[in-house]
């Protein structure tokens, strides 16, 4: 560990060069180690579904050569009952409810009578074993008479049962590659079934069939009963046997484990309700990849070398010219300022080495001025302290002539003056947001400023209780309204011009209510200010203070908030605001 750690602090800890080429090994290896995954993966899923679709393709042959065999049996059935003369049909019912001997007999007497050899069962049987060649052996058997007649190309058996109609086929019929169907022969006047008719398929027809098909299949394929018995397998490991995967078999899935994992195809027989599988091994897949695999690893592994030795050698030039940028600025760090820095290519280096050079060029100018930058500065921290007493200037002449107004009596205009210098002294504030308590007094105080310039015209009032006093506003964000109401609302010819102020809590937040009855606004000028407060733009107008309150209120304390304009269009203006309900003021909180 301490090898690894002394290693590190050598090569890596102070050389930013070796950080950067190792850092660029590392993505480089991962950038095209990961495009050489990603396109191996790429191509074993194409392949994979290429195989599938082509196992696929041969699953559905095997499902159609299955119902096409079932349609076989069908129809050989079918033909017995549509037998024009009716005589195979009655043939067939003779045969069936009599043994062998019998049935001989009732045909040697029939001939008798009728010097007419009439069609009989085996004869149509034998017909359709040389018609149909997938056909094994077809057989008859009997219920009441308990036998079952064999018949196949060469050899004809007829045989008593013991058991049922199940003991007969396992004994005589079933037999592996090769599937049953059995076929009911039922009496047309009695409605009672009186015996089968069973027919055995060979499968190995079925390979024959589409054997150029299965010449580029992988893994296997297998017809399975829903029981478990293997009527066909390609790979003939399960003949013999239960299907030992049987219960995976309700639907297809990407990949199962079987005998290894492995990709899998499902189908049902619609005839017979056969599972139709085909099973490729993922490793068989792979197989058939090695070369892109082995190709994929060789041509990354080259990049990979390439791109290390490129990186290498461009770091070692970037390197050189490095140490040479950091021995001049250690030169200049020493008090060297006529040190310079050769420079080469037009790139980043070139362009600090360049700036490198025009700054020690320019400190030595610096150097010279800065007596006269110091008393610059002190100029302009004076002019700043002056700017900063001429307010007070200002409030002191306010005062002066307050004073002399009522020293002449003029009471009226005393009072007009105090309130104008109370309302300069809050309105150069530096706060942003104040109290509800300061700005209703501003309020108050410049509403006074008008009651008393229009004497018994005018009133006003105001309502809010002390609990709301502390809670948070903005600053003059009450006066503009106040002002435009004023300016527009107020009509001169009246005496009882009034307006209030209410302040309440409304579902957790602050709504002030501003309320006049005055001129009001016209009906197309009310919708063109709502619809500026709703954020469309619209050309200026003289509601331009509105707008710019709301667009304060939103601005410090969110969205939510803002100024709304009654809908009713009556006498009079009513506008609402809405502010967050805090008990300190004195922040912003958007």
């Amino acid at each position: 560990m301490k090898k690894l750690v002394d290693f590190y602090k050598i090569h890596f800890r102070k050389k930013l060069f070796n950080k950067i080429v190792f850092i660029y090994s590392i993505i480089t290896v991962m950038s095209l180690a990961s495009l050489s995954g990603f396109v191996y993966m790429y191509q074993l899923k194409v392949q994979a579904t290429k195989e599938l679709e082509f196992n696929n393709r041969i699953l559905s042959n095997i499902s159609k050569y299955l119902d096409m065999r079932y349609a076989t049996s069908q129809q050989i059935v079918q033909q017995i009952y549509r037998d024009e003369s009716g005589t195979l049909l009655e043939d067939v019912y003779s045969f069936l409810r009599s043994d062998f001997a019998e049935y001989l007999d009732d045909r040697l007497e029939k001939y008798g009578e009728t010097g007419v050899r009439r069609r009989d069962i085996m004869s149509y049987l034998r017909l359709q074993l040389n018609n149909y060649p997938d056909i094994r052996m077809v057989a008859l058997y009997s219920e009441n008479q308990k036998f079952i007649l064999l018949l196949t190309r060469d050899t004809q058996n007829y045989y008593y049962v013991n058991g049922d109609l199940q003991s007969a086929l396992k004994q005589y019929v079933i037999s592996d590659k090769s599937f049953t169907t059995v076929s009911n022969i039922n009496s047309l006047t009695q409605q009672e079934s009186i015996g089968n008719l069973i027919i055995d398929y060979d499968l190995s027809g079925m390979y024959g069939e589409y054997v150029t098909d299965w010449g580029g299949l992988k893994g296997y394929v297998a017809v399975v009963t829903p029981g478990g018995e293997v009527l066909f397998d390609s790979s003939s490991r399960y003949y013999g046997q239960k299907y030992p995967y049987l219960s995976r078999l309700s639907s297809s899935s990407d990949v199962q484990n079987f005998e290894e994992p492995s990709y899998t195809n499902v189908q049902v027989s619609n005839r017979f309700g056969y599972y139709v599988i085909g099973v490729i091994p993922k490793a068989e897949i792979a197989k058939s990849l090695r070369g892109l695999r082995n190709t994929l690893f060789l041509v990354t592994g080259i990049c990979i070398v390439g791109a290390m030795v490129l990186a290498r050698f461009t770091i070692v030039n970037f390197s050189r010219r490095t140490r040479s940028i950091m021995k001049a600025l250690e030169k200049a760090r020493n008090g060297d300022l006529s040190v310079r820095i050769p420079v080469e290519k037009e790139d980043e280096l070139y362009e600090i080495s360049d700036r490198f050079n025009q700054m020690c060029a320019d400190l030595t100018k610096y150097i010279d001025r800065v007596y006269v930058s110091e008393i610059k500065q002190k100029q302009a921290e004076l002019v700043a302290f002056q700017a900063q007493i001429k307010p007070h200037f200002l409030y002191n002449t306010l005062e002066a002539i307050r004073m002399r107004a009522l020293s002449k009596k003029a009471d009226d205009v005393g009072e007009m003056i105090y309130i104008l210098s109370t309302l300069f002294r809050y309105s150069v504030k530096s706060d942003t947001v104040v109290t509800l308590a300061d700005e209703l007094e501003y309020c108050s105080l410049y509403l006074d400023l008008f009651r008393i310039r229009y004497v018994n015209n005018f009133a006003y009032e105001i309502d809010a209780e002390p609990e709301l006093m502390n809670m948070p506003v903005l600053k003059l964000s009450i006066q503009p309204l106040i002002e435009n109401y004023i300016v527009h609302g107020l009509v001169m010819s009246r005496s009882d011009n009034r307006i209030s102020i209410q302040a309440e809590l409304r579902e957790g937040d602050l709504v002030i209510t501003l309320q006049d009855n005055g001129r009001g606004i016209p009906p197309e000028k009310r919708e063109e200010i709502r619809r500026r407060l709703q954020g469309a733009p619209a050309e200026p107008s003289a509601s331009i203070g509105l707008i710019n309150t709301h667009e304060r209120i939103k601005i410090c304390f969110g969205d939510r908030y803002g100024l709304e304009l009654s809908e009713e269009n009556r006498q009079g203006t009513v506008i609402t605001m809405k502010l967050p309900s805090r008990v300190q003021g004195g922040r912003l909180y958007a």
